[in-house]
């Protein structure tokens, strides 16, 4: 799939509050021949509303000047930002503790109005070329396996896949690890496409235009990445280039669903190094709870330390021989975190018209949403905010470094 200029991200986008920042800012991108760049009038709300709705620009310079909140409303911006950005911050505030509290937010720099020609242009060099990126900025890897076969691992990536791009504005990518029956690109009606295998069999391909042009794009934030190699020749991949490959596409996107295989191999191995979640997806059979004792145990012992997540699948189907969900837990030695109904006739209708279930509403969806505020940690973000809202009596100082200790351990 060809990239046209419409879909590549601005190398520039500024927002400022005044006309002579905005000139400024214009002439050094005409110094500096730049091209995809644009400086406009306008306020936090205006970039907040740009990046939800843009691909998020290699650089952002964003003016604070009428902020009340500024390391909140910086945080905003990062909440619907890729996690390659390189923010510029301007203001008025010749602040040493507040340029410090931007840099530790992973801001590339602060410059305090007036503008200066050559100061921009270095601090513009700088960023593009991400010479003062103080952190290595980097999206969190999902990782979808089932448990036994049809247990819904597709489905389920899918779903948290359109959710987080279309509800919550975050760039992501679905990426199917299944070379030989791959499946996922159905559910969002894509075809699968075979560029994929030649770069992850070549090395030497890995850039960030030569996987811009193989992402196969669902909606105004949401990629799909995957593809079906010939059953007959099989593949080789290449171990290199696909860790390359990851490592690449988590600085791209905010969240990268990988709908994976239990076989543990070499490739699945570098997908799960890579990942920060594991999502299993499970029936209340006998056979899906010893393979995911099998999972967890192994989990343990190759992944320990992450988080994981146990999706029970078609509940209340009628089976012979289903375990109930108390003996289910007690052969795992864990709790089923989630529970998804069994809705046969909406999955089925949701895979033949292309379009994913969280699409359509219903109680299935409810539980897709609470998984996907689980991954993106809106649980633990809502506790802490209520906690510092409820104590009284606190210094403001206190508060602020509540609320940056807070925003360090996000992306």
């Amino acid at each position: 799939m060809a990239t046209n200029n419409a879909d590549l991200p601005h190398n520039l986008m500024a927002f400022v509050n005044d006309p002579v920042s905005e000139q400024i800012i214009m002439n050094v991108v005409k110094e500096m021949n730049l091209a995809y760049a644009e400086a406009k009038q306008g306020k936090i709300a205006d970039i907040v509303e740009f990046m939800k709705t843009s691909r998020t620009p290699k650089v952002l310079i964003a003016d604070i000047s009428d902020s009340e909140l500024p390391l909140g409303d910086i945080n905003k911006i990062k909440e619907f930002s890729a996690p390659n950005i390189n923010i510029i911050v301007i203001g008025t505030r010749n602040d040493v503790g507040l340029f410090r509290d931007l840099m530790n937010m992973g801001v590339s720099d602060y410059i305090v109005k007036p503008l200066n020609n050559v100061i921009l242009r270095k601090t513009l060099e700088d960023a593009l070329n991400n010479k003062k990126t103080i952190v290595e900025k980097s999206g969190k890897l999902i990782n979808v396996i089932s448990s036994v076969g049809g247990a819904g691992a597709t489905t389920v990536a899918a779903n948290i896949a359109w959710l987080l791009a279309n509800v919550h504005f975050k760039r992501t990518l679905l990426m199917d690890m299944d070379f030989l029956f791959g499946t996922a690109n159905l559910l969002l009606d894509l075809k699968a496409e075979n560029a994929y295998l030649d770069i992850i069999e070549s090395p030497d391909k890995i850039d960030d235009y030569f996987v811009e042009t193989i992402l196969k794009k669902s909606s105004n934030r949401l990629y799909y990445l995957g593809g079906l190699c010939d059953l007959v020749r099989g593949i080789v991949v290449d171990l290199e280039a696909f860790e390359a490959l990851m490592n690449l596409i988590k600085k791209q996107f905010n969240y990268v669903i990988v709908d994976s295989q239990r076989e543990v191999t070499s490739v699945t191995r570098v997908g799960m190094n890579k990942s920060e979640i594991f999502i299993i997806m499970v029936e209340m059979s006998l056979a899906s709870a010893q393979n995911t004792a099998r999972i967890l145990e192994f989990f343990n012992a190759d992944q320990a330390g992450k988080k994981i997540i146990i999706v029970a699948n078609k509940v209340g189907m009628s089976s012979n021989g289903a375990l109930s969900r108390e003996a289910f837990e007690k052969v795992i030695g864990r709790k089923i975190n989630y529970s998804i109904p069994f809705d046969e006739v909406s999955a089925l209708a949701s895979a033949n018209i292309g379009q994913p279930l969280a699409a359509s509403g219903g109680s299935i969806v409810e539980v897709l949403e609470d998984i996907t505020n689980d991954i993106m940690g809106k649980n633990e973000s809502l506790a802490i905010e209520n906690a510092i809202n409820e104590k009284e009596g606190l210094s403001m100082d206190v508060i602020k470094d509540k609320v940056l200790d807070f925003i360090s351990k996000i992306k």
